[in-house]
């Protein structure tokens, strides 16, 4: 076992702390309040590879613990691929505009980052978690969970849409059609954008500060909805329902089975099917 002095340990936790405000830097003032007022073109690559840098740096950096922050062996290799998937699937969905759909010059940042992050770890010879046949399971619960949140939430959510916002039958059952892609789509875009930083480590960190488990729960779901301020007033429902009970079911699973790899299920199924039903039960309620 690794033994530390205390300033080494000090000097850890200082660089550890210094990522993690560099994470909620980038999520909090910079996406949320930037978004609030406007969507510049660049502002999305900006945070979607900053993110994503601040957030391997943060596991490489962990990497001896990372048990301690919910990040099992399944979360990990989800971590490192689905950000270079999410440019390539990109193509399929139709958003080649994006600038990070690849083969984009930004896409290219997501493969150097995670090929970084692959390499750094095996370099370093980490004691990484083990893969487990369990952490498959809770990803299922995860994707099972969410589609069922997705569907309890179905109807007051079909309100945040009106007629001039609805698609005809064609195209919905399009959207359907693209879900398993949306699905590893939204995995990279969405899940690995933030499951790490508010259900990983900011619940590790906590945690290692002494607060209970109850409070770091409700935190971290505050701190998530107060993160998507920008939909305050363009999506209220959004915002206001979907927003808090997702995150406190997000955490409750990871507050269940001890890894995100649940929760990175969940957020991804909840962004890749949440319109797509939300339109249709509001189609049928018009």
């Amino acid at each position: 076992m690794k033994t530390t002095t205390p300033s080494k340990d000090k000097l850890h936790k200082i660089i550890a702390w210094a990522l993690m405000v560099g994470l909620l830097f980038l999520r909090l003032p910079f996406l949320g309040v930037i978004a609030f007022f406007a969507i510049p073109i660049w502002l999305e690559p900006v945070y979607q590879i900053g993110t994503y840098l601040l957030t391997a740096c943060l596991i490489w950096w962990e990497r001896d613990r990372l048990a301690d922050f919910n990040i099992d062996k399944l979360a990990l290799i989800i971590i490192i691929l689905a950000k270079p998937i999410q440019s390539l699937v990109s193509i399929p969905l139709g958003l080649t505009e994006s600038p990070l759909a690849f083969p984009n010059l930004p896409s290219f940042a997501f493969w150097i980052i995670s090929l970084g992050l692959f390499l750094a770890l095996w370099l370093s010879h980490a004691a990484l978690p083990k893969l487990s046949r369990v952490s498959f399971k809770w990803f299922v619960v995860g994707t099972l969970v969410g589609f069922i949140m997705l569907l309890v939430l179905a109807y007051p959510m079909s309100f945040e849409f009106d007629k001039s916002q609805l698609f005809n039958r064609t195209k919905i059952l399009t959207l359907f059609s693209q879900a398993p892609l949306s699905f590893f789509y939204q995995l990279g875009y969405a899940a690995v954008s933030e499951e790490p930083l508010f259900r990983a480590f900011l619940w590790g960190y906590l945690h290692k500060a002494g607060w209970k488990t109850v409070w770091i729960w409700l935190f971290q779901a505050g701190l998530f909805m107060l993160s998507h301020i920008y939909g305050i007033i363009r999506a209220p429902f959004y915002f206001w329902l979907l927003t808090p009970v997702f995150a406190l079911i997000a955490g409750g699973l990871v507050w269940r089975t001890k890894t995100i790899s649940s929760s990175l299920a969940a957020h991804a199924t909840t962004n890749a099917l949440g319109s797509v039903i939300y339109f249709t039960v509001a189609s049928l309620r018009m």
